[in-house]
């Protein structure tokens, strides 16, 4: 691993700047979700608290590709940290002073969840501004890598905050965690806004779009990763724990859950050491380990206990979910070392962005539409229909033609 590029002190502020960020995003909705607890939510309300986090990040990441490619990437970073900072210490001097409701714990949480619809383009983005093109492969692994680490520290710092000094606190920290995102962001060079030549808002928005349709290999992958998430959410967030309940329990099911976030760290390391040998048809392949995990919690389901112990499907079925980790990461790296390297810098913000939302929006349609299909064919017909979708979508693309005329970008520059 390429860690030489951390002495880069552009690339190390960006580095660290999205690390301590990523800490932040697995803390802040662990402390809000108990929060409103503590408030005394019961499970509707508790939705509602998290959706209102969740839907401004889905709906405003659009915008934040827009602004990231009209302004200062720099200035978006920061501006956006210390938002997120502020709305979390808001949150916890209301909870402290016990004035705290769950109408205002759940627009704060929206502003929470809209100020990471603004960050996530402009330091994906930026990537290519910090380092030479010959290191952007070994860039984009270490962001994964520092990413993945920062998401696992957060959740378990948050879940270990909130237990032991309890949600206000809890909500404070948060906050100075992103305050110390915004401080680091600051350490990065300046960028001057980019092209939009005067044009609106809504105006860049459409160009931005027009350009990822135009761009075929872009809306397959946009396509590879909604079905992704789609399939994940429904057979693995949903059914999952349903299965597990059945099977080996709630216990061992967190722990298969930890088990598949470390295959996204293994995942984006392993991606890294095969940079420069494998193109972006053929990383799409990646995607198509989520098969593994769907079809094994079919199968666990249909299995009498006695000829196959519950823990043995434990074992399996996490490592299924390690696998998928990994072959999500195989699909993801190579895709953002060919944006970092193929995408014009005016359209990269705009680019990041659409693929983030083309994957976010299989997530809330896969659980909302799972429910029905269990129904119609039953759990184990429909773990195995999404397992088949996923092995499909991802043959399908790496297949495709324009798809299979992108080199793998490490190649290209060296």
């Amino acid at each position: 691993m390429p860690w030489s590029l951390l002495r880069i002190p552009a690339f190390r502020a960006l580095w660290l700047g999205r690390l301590v960020s990523w800490i932040g995003s697995g803390f802040a909705p662990i402390a809000i979700v108990f929060a409103a607890i503590d408030l005394g939510a019961d499970a509707v309300d508790l939705g509602l608290v998290v959706v209102a986090r969740s839907l401004p990040n889905i709906l405003l990441l659009i915008f934040g590709g827009v602004l990231a490619d009209r302004h200062p990437r720099r200035l978006v970073a920061v501006v956006s940290s210390f938002v997120s900072a502020g709305s979390l210490i808001v949150a916890a001097v209301l909870m402290l002073t016990e004035t705290e409701t769950l109408v205002t714990l759940a627009v704060i949480s929206a502003v929470n969840g809209a100020a990471a619809a603004f960050f996530g383009p402009a330091t994906n983005a930026l990537v290519r501004d910090t380092v030479s093109d010959r290191s952007i492969g070994d860039a984009t692994v270490l962001v994964r890598v520092g990413a993945n680490v920062g998401l696992i520290v957060g959740l378990a710092a948050g879940g270990a905050v909130v237990g032991t000094v309890g949600s206000g606190l809890a909500l404070a920290l948060g906050g100075a965690v992103f305050a110390v995102a915004a401080v680091v962001f600051v350490g990065l060079p300046g960028d001057a806004a980019r092209a939009s030549g005067g044009t609106s808002l809504l105006a860049d928005l459409g160009s931005g779009l027009g350009f990822v349709v135009r761009t075929p290999w872009l809306t397959a992958a946009a396509a590879l990763a909604f079905v992704f998430q789609f399939a994940f959410a429904g057979g693995v967030h949903v059914l999952g724990p349903l299965i597990a309940d059945q099977t080996f329990g709630r216990l061992l099911w967190g722990y298969a859950g930890a088990v598949q976030t470390l295959g996204l760290i293994v995942g984006a390391f392993w991606a890294g050491s095969l940079r420069g040998r494998v193109r972006l048809w053929v990383a799409c392949l990646g995607a198509g380990a989520l098969a593994a995990p769907l079809l094994l919690l079919s199968f666990a389901l249909e299995t009498d206990p006695v000829v196959f112990d519950p823990l043995h499907w434990f074992f399996w079925i996490s490592v299924g979910l390690f696998v998928a980790s990994v072959g999500l990461e195989v699909f993801t790296v190579p895709l953002d070392v060919a944006v970092q390297q193929l995408v014009p810098g005016a359209y990269r913000g705009r680019v990041f962005s659409v693929l983030a939302v083309g994957s976010l929006a299989g997530i809330p349609l896969g659980e909302v539409l799972i429910g029905p299909l269990t129904e119609l064919v039953g759990t184990p017909v429909a773990l195995v229909a999404l397992a088949g979708l996923v092995l499909v979508v991802a043959t399908g693309v790496a297949l495709s033609p324009r798809v299979r005329r992108v080199d793998a970008p490490e190649a290209r520059v060296g």
